[in-house]
């Protein structure tokens, strides 16, 4: 199994949810080979600020994300997104450099061309073999699927 950033964008924010719920309970469905390790929820919106969709309080999965993760977020949401992605992921006390340059540059300008205003995208860490289950949940959603291998930061 690899240890991948998995980024799962929807034009309906419903469809999101249904997708990081099936997601969530992949394990639980028997795919052996897929282990959720965190993951968020967040929105763009129609002027292109991104916010979180999930809180402590009304966690889906949960909102301890690594510093790739945050990084991820952080480029996505521009400078608010870079206090929420600080937030989430800079717990490990290495520089914002060092966080930055684990998030490949081509893989973060795929998703912000994908992550349009007024989209919801999952953003998961996971350890996932096969990529079929996480490919046909978010394509029964619609959604586009984007991944990239976790760096070791």
């Amino acid at each position: 199994m690899s240890d991948r950033i998995i980024v799962a964008t929807f034009n309906d924010t419903n469809a999101a949810y249904d997708a990081a719920r099936a997601i969530k309970d992949l394990k639980q469905a028997g795919a052996a080979d897929f282990k959720l390790k965190a993951g968020v929820m967040l929105k763009k919106d129609d002027r292109g600020n991104v916010s979180l969709l999930e809180s402590k309080d009304r966690s889906l999965l949960g909102t301890a994300v690594g510093t790739t993760t945050g990084a991820l977020i952080g480029l996505l949401g521009g400078a608010p997104g870079v206090a929420v992605g600080a937030l989430l992921g800079a717990t490990t006390g290495l520089s914002a450099d060092a966080v930055m340059a684990a998030v490949d540059a081509d893989f973060v300008d795929e998703v912000t061309r994908d992550l349009r205003p007024g989209m919801t995208a999952v953003i998961v860490e996971a350890n996932e073999g096969s990529t079929r289950p996480v490919d046909d949940i978010v394509a029964l959603g619609g959604g586009h699927v984007h991944r990239q291998e976790a760096a070791q930061v």
